[in-house]
């Protein structure tokens, strides 16, 4: 085990200077993207949700000048009990989501220090523990054989969106898609060949696509025609846009990076799906996120556990993610992990989040079923 020195100002700086020589550089002209996409991790660290812990990874790439995020979600890697009976055989042990590129080794004279800072270590850091990751390469075999062995991880991928993730906005449900992904990839168990259950394992690539990559300045000037009476789709393309600008080569670089080239995908937008296989990621299943003022009230939802029939993922009878209670490895899982419910479960109906919604599926071909009235749903 590695105990590191007290860190000191030289030690700090040597760190945030070791950049490897591929590094962007700050902001500024745009960047030369004829020149082949690369990507890397920059920085990782542990964040408490009130889903569960993610490891929150930052990336920055030659192709643009933002940083963009992968919030990655493998207990596994951090969690002694889980280790403990993934050891003894009880719970199934896939490869963790790792980067790549963050636990590879910057320059020859790096210390286990700066890779503690940066998060390049394993098990779950602290005070006792501080042991830095091993550079490592993972083979396609490994991938192969690990894509044989266990169900794809449930990944999604989600731009970015100020007035609904920070303000609260109904003009969008993209905060509340941004949690339910958080949610449904935290409490998504699965079974390897054995019949085992394997811990929830995923990603939330977060993409700074603002305005479905109009940017923010844009998108509020689309809001404005939206109350002139246009829809979101309209609005673009009047400002000189496409209905959608959203780009997915460096989302896909970014699982590349974390050993990920096929996944069960948490979308409602085919097109998503299409442009994710062109990149090279195959895309094994669609689980769907139906917006919480489209899901029917009550204890029982039936429109998910339709739509999610044929997925990995088990529902309750509210409409979260369950294991079966049968099963005693999955009781014990469950009584070790809180699953709290969906943070904009209750938010109110708005005539602006149902106009967004609407012309989504009727404009922009999403897979959902719109509902006769608000609190009615439909099964797909």
């Amino acid at each position: 085990m590695h105990r590191p020195t007290p860190l000191t100002e030289s030690v700090v700086l040597k760190t945030m200077g070791s950049e490897p020589p591929a590094a962007p550089t700050e902001a500024g002209p745009l960047k030369d993207t004829s020149s082949p996409l690369q990507v890397r991790c920059y920085g990782r660290t542990r964040v408490p949700t009130p889903h569960g812990e993610v490891f929150l990874h930052l990336y920055r790439n030659n192709h643009d000048d933002k940083e963009h995020l992968a919030l990655v979600i493998d207990p596994a890697q951090n969690q002694p009990w889980i280790q403990k009976r993934q050891e003894e055989g009880t719970l199934g042990k896939p490869r963790h989501l790792r980067s790549r590129t963050l636990d590879a080794t910057w320059h020859p004279n790096e210390t286990a220090t700066e890779r503690l800072i940066r998060g390049a270590y394993v098990r779950r850091l602290g005070p006792a523990c501080q042991e830095p990751s091993e550079p490592r390469v993972a083979e396609s075999a490994d991938l192969d054989l690990d894509q044989a062995s266990y169900a794809n991880p449930l990944v999604r991928i989600h731009s970015e969106c100020y007035t609904g993730e920070t303000i609260g906005s109904k003009r969008c449900d993209c905060g509340e898609q941004l949690d339910e992904a958080i949610r449904l990839i935290s409490n998504s168990t699965t079974r390897d060949r054995q019949g085992r259950s394997v811990p929830p394992r995923g990603v939330v690539v977060y993409m700074r696509q603002e305005g479905r990559g109009i940017g923010l300045l844009d998108k509020l000037f689309a809001y404005n025609l939206q109350d002139m009476g246009h829809d979101t789709v309209t609005a673009n393309v009047m400002l000189g846009h496409l209905p959608d600008a959203r780009k997915y080569d460096i989302s896909s670089a970014i699982l590349r990076d974390l050993g990920i080239n096929a996944c069960r995908l948490l979308t409602n937008n085919p097109d998503k799906m299409k442009a994710l296989a062109r990149e090279g990621i195959h895309v094994s299943e669609r689980v769907p996120v139906v917006p919480s003022v489209w899901k029917k009230p009550g204890p029982t939802t039936r429109y998910l556990q339709d739509a999610c029939a044929n997925s990995t993922i088990s529902v309750r009878g509210d409409g979260t993610p369950r294991t079966d209670p049968d099963r005693v490895d999955d009781h014990d899982w469950e009584s070790e992990i809180e699953q709290p419910d969906s943070l904009t479960s209750s938010l109110p109906h708005s005539t602006d989040l149902e106009r967004y919604l609407r012309t989504k599926v009727e404009k922009m071909g999403h897979l959902l079923v719109v509902p006769s009235t608000s609190d009615s749903v439909q099964s797909l």
